[in-house]
């Protein structure tokens, strides 16, 4: 439609070391059906020759290559810098981050564009597929959902908080100074989704899988979720402080308890000498462990078992999540 080919999207996709997949990716993107499009790369200090791979490839497409912009960290600074970045520097009236490993659906923007001027939406979020090293398995928890519902689901987990798949009006990132802080080197999409939601008037969504996100096992984040656990109290603390200041009903309100019950199994189990845990846990009535229904199992037998006194019970846990993830082997082979 003639409308939305005269809006301007800016893509944002930082990169990292990522040949293996960056052709798949940077092709999907240039095939796009929406003409309007400026790309925004950043290569984050790689070591593998990515830079060089993506300036070939845009090379191949002509008609794109004077809408593409190619930013070079001189050293290595996180995704949330990079992100930062080029959502300052985008010009487009709609942003959209796309990961340098993951491919998108050749009519990725022009069906949530379209979605976001036919409804008059500041957010389109659409589903997306998870691509496995032998399969394709389409998300099945995406729902049509208010905002303050959307706010607990993102803060809960139930909703994914990838930047990946939801368009944005840029205006409500400026606005409301949305970017990623540098403290985010995992989870800066968590840091910033559920406010865009808030600030947002309107919210919809495609239920059509456009993305392709891509599950690799050698993820950090699988390896060791002890990697997380500095990030997600920061998390936690950005979201009490943010609602500290902004209206909250018991939607979102019943939203952060969750969320705090789990931050605090994961540092229960992960990190038990953290120097918050302790009051975290006094802090938390067994009635709410009970009624959380949005945490693993084994998460809630480790807070209750801590709760009466029964620490024994949360070392095994721990030290059985630690042999499934590979944790134990591979703490044993740095140190040999």
């Amino acid at each position: 439609m003639e409308q939305s080919n005269a809006v301007k999207v800016s893509i944002i996709v930082p990169i990292y070391n990522s040949t293996q997949y960056l052709e798949q990716c940077v092709r999907s993107l240039m095939k796009q059906t929406h003409p309007n499009i400026e790309y925004l790369f950043v290569d984050d200090a790689s070591t593998d020759g990515s830079v060089d791979l993506l300036k070939a490839l845009i090379h191949e497409y002509p008609q794109r290559e004077k809408q593409c912009r190619i930013f070079e960290n001189d050293e290595n600074k996180g995704v949330a810098y990079s992100r930062r970045i080029c959502m300052k520097n985008a010009t487009g009236e709609y942003l959209i981050h796309v990961d340098s490993d993951d491919y998108v659906d050749s009519r990725f923007i022009e069906r949530m564009l379209d979605k976001a001027l036919e409804s008059q939406s500041d957010i389109v979020i659409c589903n997306f597929s998870n691509v496995y090293e032998d399969k394709i398995k389409l998300n099945t928890h995406l729902q049509q959902v208010g905002c303050n519902e959307l706010i607990r689901r993102l803060l809960i987990g139930s909703i994914h908080n990838g930047l990946w798949n939801k368009l944005v009006k840029k205006a409500i990132i400026a606005e409301n100074n949305l970017y990623p802080d540098d403290c985010f080197r995992l989870l800066e999409d968590k840091s910033i989704t559920f406010r865009m939601v808030y600030f947002a008037n309107k919210v919809e969504f495609v239920d059509e899988s456009l993305y392709y996100y891509r599950k690799r096992k050698n993820s950090l984040s699988k390896v060791n979720q002890r990697v997380l656990m500095p990030m997600l109290k920061a998390v936690l603390r950005l979201v009490e402080d943010f609602f500290k200041t902004h209206e909250a009903d018991e939607v979102i309100v019943s939203g952060i308890k969750t969320f705090k019950v789990g931050v605090t199994a994961s540092l229960l189990i992960y990190k038990p000498d953290d120097k918050d845990l302790q009051v975290l846990l006094k802090e938390m009535p067994i009635s709410l462990i009970k009624t959380n229904n949005y945490i693993p199992f084994y998460y809630k037998v480790a807070l209750y078992a801590k709760k009466l006194g029964m620490p024994w019970i949360v070392s095994i846990i721990r030290y059985m999540i630690d042999l499934y993830s590979g944790y134990n082997k591979s703490k044993n082979t740095s140190k040999a």
